[in-house]
């Protein structure tokens, strides 16, 4: 954990659901798709979150389960809180590069085709 809370705000709001739908295996859709995914299962997460060793242990099958524990309880929090985008978090958000070396090649020759291969341009 991080000792210093900070707030979500809108994009580390949505960048927590992707993160929870990544740990729980589902990283290969759009990151919308990861989002409704994370929204489609908000009981399953409140149940991890509430009653993770009486209920129905849906953390338990994610890649990570304990930090998928944390992440529906920090998730819960947030949802429960007056303003999500406000919530004060100090839960780490993994964000994976794609061939970080290759990014900074890109970067600094100022290479237009290949920081879009290798996921440095905007997409969804």
């Amino acid at each position: 954990m991080f000792a210093e809370a900070k707030p979500f705000g809108e994009r580390g709001f949505h960048w927590l659901k992707v993160h929870l739908a990544n740990l729980y295996r589902f990283d290969k859709g759009s990151f919308d798709e990861r989002v409704a995914f994370v929204m489609n299962h908000l009981d399953d997460i409140y149940d991890s979150a509430k009653n993770p060793l009486e209920g129905r242990h849906w953390w338990t099958k994610a890649d990570d389960p304990w930090q998928c524990l944390a992440t529906c309880m920090e998730l819960c929090a947030a949802l429960e809180s007056e303003d999500p985008h406000a919530y004060m978090s100090t839960l780490p958000v993994h964000q994976d590069g794609t061939c970080n070396g290759l990014q900074h090649y890109a970067v600094l020759g100022g290479d237009g085709k290949g920081t879009a291969q290798v996921n440095l341009a905007a997409t969804d």
